[in-house]
Formats: structure tokens, sequence, C-alpha cells
């Protein structure tokens, strides 16, 4: 029986217009309501981000959130941290001066509440704070970044990739794509994130499930991307989206529909109800 589900956020529970769909709402409730099955965001993003959608809609998120690929647990109730792990300064200077000897699009940095981001293109923003110099601006603001993110072409990220090899204290995840919506019009980006080694989704699953009192076949994951290999990789049930990266389908039991078609809530009414 299972009683926990670990969910990604971008490209799987989030549509390309970064929502979360009321049929995912619903199917989510139900779940908790109905067979008391929790939901963890285990996302990328930062505790900030995640928070305000536990703000913005009504759904039984549980109490612990994953944040910035495991760098980050939190227990959103209490304001407690049982994990957490920070980029030092020396290590985002490095990552820096990759970015700036390279043909790579942006440089994306999160901390808990923001990201912040230093492009070398007119490229539209989101959420993302615009800032010259990455690191002298953390230096400055006493700011601790929790995850970094290169973008570009698929080419000069396998370049980039292989000079991150030179550095013992980080490494980064696959190479993945997403979507989104810019001005009506779809946009695809690559990408890959960068961790602190020992820093994944499967080591902070680990963590909130002893925190619960759970086994992994008591689990369900759902994801998408290159930075949920981790994820895949540690047991339970595993729900590759319809729109996944290759890597994630082949390691997936069921895939379901895609992240604009409510591709989890479809899980969770074939898996969990045995609809449809």
């Amino acid at each position: 029986m299972y009683k926990i589900i670990f969910t990604d956020l971008d490209g799987t529970l989030l549509d390309d217009k970064k929502e979360i769909s009321d049929e995912n709402i619903k199917q989510l409730n139900r779940a908790y309501n109905e067979k008391g099955i929790k939901t963890i965001i285990t996302s990328g993003r930062q505790a900030g981000y995640i928070k305000r959608l536990y703000e913005k809609y009504d759904c039984h998120f549980g109490d612990y959130i994953i944040c910035a690929n495991g760098a980050i647990i939190k227990n959103v109730i209490s304001g407690e941290y049982v994990n957490e792990e920070y980029f030092d300064i020396e290590d985002v200077s490095f990552l820096r001066n990759i970015y700036l000897n390279s043909n790579l699009e942006y440089f994306l940095i999160y901390t808990d509440t923001n990201s912040y981001i230093e492009k070398k293109s007119d490229m539209e923003t989101q959420d993302e704070i615009v800032i010259d110099n990455i690191t002298k601006f953390l230096d400055t603001n006493n700011l601790k970044p929790t995850l970094c993110i290169f973008g570009g072409e698929f080419d000069e990220l396998t370049k980039a990739s292989e000079q991150i090899k030179m550095n013992k204290h980080i490494l980064n995840t696959p190479i993945s794509n997403y979507y989104t919506t810019i001005n009506n019009e779809i946009v695809h980006h690559n990408y890959f994130d960068i961790v602190k080694v020992g820093c994944n989704k499967q080591e902070a699953i680990k963590k909130v499930l002893k925190a619960f009192d759970l086994k992994s076949d008591e689990m369900i994951v759902i994801g998408d991307g290159g930075n949920d290999v981790p994820m895949f990789e540690c047991g339970g049930y595993k729900i590759a989206m319809g729109n996944a990266d290759d890597v994630i389908k082949e390691k997936a039991d069921f895939i379901t529909d895609t992240n604009n078609n409510d591709g989890v809530a479809k899980a969770i009414k074939k898996i969990i109800f045995n609809e449809g």
C-alpha cells in the first residue's frame, strides 16, 4: 500500500505555463482524503517558490518540502531545516568563470528565497532577478546559493560539464530540456543543474522516509528530467511523465500523460484508485 508521493514540479506537476491544474489538485487531495497518502514536492526549485505554491493552491501538500535537488529539506509548518547544503563562494566563482569563457546563454542560481540570473542575451526571464555579476552580488549581500544552473546549446553544455569535473566539490545532472510559454509562444530550453556532491533527490527522500518511518516500497515517485534520475533509483513505484526524458522513461514502471494534460492526476487515478 502506498503512503507517500514524491513529485517533481517543472515538467511534472506544473504545466508549461507554470500552473497546477485543477484536476491535479483534485486527485492529490483525493489521495490524501480517501487514502491518507501525503504528497511531498521534490524539486530543484527554491523554498520560497514552493512556499508560494502552498499559499496559492488549496492542495494538501505534506509538511516537508525537498528543494534545490535535495540540498534543502524543510518542514514548512515548523520552519525547521532537516538538511541544509550551500555552495561556497569559491565554487560559484569557479562556475562563473566557466560561464564567462563559454557560449552558454545563462548562469542561474537559487537561494532559499529567490533566483538570480546572469545572461548574455536579451532572453526573457520569469521570476529571476537579473544580476551583472552573480559572485560579487552573493558575496556583497552574504547570500548562500543552494543550486546553480547552466543553460544553452547542447554542445556548450557538454563542454561545460567536462570542465565541472575538475572540481571535486560539485557535479552536474544530465542535460535536460523543458518548454515555457513566453508571449504565447512555446520556447525550448536546454539546461543542467549543478549541485554539491552528495546532494540529490534520492538522499533527500531517504531522510523524509525516515522522518515518517516509511519504507521505499510504500512510496510513489513522479518526474520527467535528468535531476529526477536519483529519485528513480531509490525504489518505490516510478511514474514518468509523457514528456519525460528517455532516461526517465526507461526507468519507469508506468508512463502517464504529459504535464500539459493532467499527467499526474491520470497517474494517481490509475495507480492508486485503479481507474482509467
